[in-house]
């Protein structure tokens, strides 16, 4: 560890390692001390932290392990693994961006970068990644490659997870949760929030006989240990899956029942925001669009009890679920009207891109083809990276369709491949 963090530090210095060791030590000897073949003195330590502008302690301890170092990094891991809603802003301010041990160090900034992704915070998220983690990440980004320490292991892990998560890649996210479970103390609060991980890959990936047995599993520990207020989040990534099998109707009675349960939660907000995406979302696809139009309307009403700050980050989300609506009733004026209001708040690439979807299939309806290939393309690309099956059905259609209508024939009879291919694999 010693020897990436004084790569690091060299590289934010801009200084080679000749002129870092000139007059100090041999280049050869050096890097036996990097391969820690040789402990790196501490008149060394100091000359060398001297260039690099930090505290001699900074490179001496920076491979420290010790059982106390271990435990700290373990407590910070522990603090921002909950989910971020439930962390005080001024917790994660506390901590320390710089530490002696590279363990603590880099433990706090992985975590720290998963905090500010699930706020979706881009500004901070993105700083911490130029500044310091990205090349960490270069070195350490596959952690089945490298023997790291526990804490900092599992910290890797879990910031594998929520990125993938964040790409829709849920093959990796389930390999890495995969891994992280086995890391984790069975049955504690973080190895079941690791286990909702795992069920919700197994239903991305259609792995449902192992969804299943995952929830099983879960729900065994929850009842045996008595940890009820688990029971709300476990119905909702139980409704995903029933849902996945065509079972609406065992869906909609999950989320009925995760609802019952709330009084057991501590996080009531995000699952309240779970419960209510997945019974708009459900009914939203099943057709039963005036269904969907009540519920959004009454996760409105819960909302307008919450901070402004909270109301302000749903306002896009709402937007989402009208514009979903509208477009499945064909009301063209309350699309355009949802639109504009979308693409005025859309805080994510994914609110943006639906923005552009939705701008699409207006002028479409209104028989701008021009306007509707442009939008269609802009946001193609995207929803192929995500492989968002519903969006790219209705793409692909339309493309199709104008295409052939412009007799752009090889063009049209790509969108049409496409499009079997994609219902194909439904």
């Amino acid at each position: 560890m010693l020897k990436e963090r004084i790569e690091f530090l060299s590289k934010r210095k801009q200084i080679s390692r000749k002129d870092l060791v000139e007059g100090l030590v041999t280049q050869a000897h050096f890097a036996n001390i990097l391969a820690d073949r040789y402990p790196l003195p501490e008149d060394l330590a100091e000359a060398i932290a001297s260039r690099l502008a930090v505290k001699p302690s900074y490179l001496l301890h920076a491979a420290d392990q010790s059982e106390e170092t271990l435990e700290r990094a373990e407590a910070i891991f522990a603090q921002l693994s909950m989910p971020a809603s439930v962390i005080p802003e001024d917790t994660v301010h506390a901590l320390e961006d710089r530490d002696d041990a590279l363990t603590v160090e880099l433990t706090t900034a992985l975590m720290k970068a998963v905090y500010y992704q699930q706020l979706n915070d881009a500004a901070a998220h993105e700083y911490i990644h130029t500044s310091y983690l990205n090349y960490y990440l270069e070195k350490y980004g596959r952690p089945d490659d490298v023997d790291l320490p526990r804490p900092l292991a599992k910290a890797l892990l879990y910031y594998k997870v929520q990125y993938y998560r964040s790409k829709l890649a849920y093959v990796d996210v389930l390999t890495h949760a995969t891994r992280l479970s086995e890391l984790a103390l069975p049955g504690s609060e973080f190895w079941l929030s690791v286990q909702n991980i795992k069920m919700e890959a197994n239903i991305q990936v259609k792995q449902f006989e192992e969804a299943k047995q995952v929830f099983e599993l879960t729900m065994r520990h929850v009842y045996d240990q008595r940890l009820f207020h688990r029971l709300s989040g476990l119905y909702v990534a139980y409704s995903g899956y029933c849902f996945a099998m065509g079972l609406v109707q065992e869906a909609l009675s999950a989320l009925t029942m995760a609802e019952a349960n709330l009084v057991y939660a501590g996080n009531q907000g995000d699952l309240v925001t779970a419960i209510a995406n997945n019974r708009i979302v459900m009914l939203t696809m099943t057709g039963e669009l005036d269904k969907a139009q009540t519920e959004i309307e009454r996760f409105e009403t819960l909302l307008m009890q919450e901070p402004e700050e909270t109301q302000q980050a749903m306002k896009p989300l709402i937007c989402v679920y009208r514009c979903e609506v509208a477009l499945g009733r064909k009301h063209w004026g309350m699309l355009a009207q949802s639109v504009d209001q979308l693409l005025t708040c859309a805080i994510t690439e994914d609110q943006q891109m639906s923005g552009t979807f939705y701008q699409s299939h207006l002028a479409l309806a209104h028989g701008n083809r021009e306007a509707f290939m442009e939008r269609a393309l802009a946001c193609l690309p995207y929803f192929e990276s995500t492989q968002h099956a519903m969006r790219l059905e209705l793409l692909y259609e339309g493309l199709a369709v104008v295409s052939e209508d412009q007799r752009r024939y090889k063009e049209a009879a790509m969108y049409y491949k496409k499009l079997v291919y994609l219902l194909r694999k439904k």
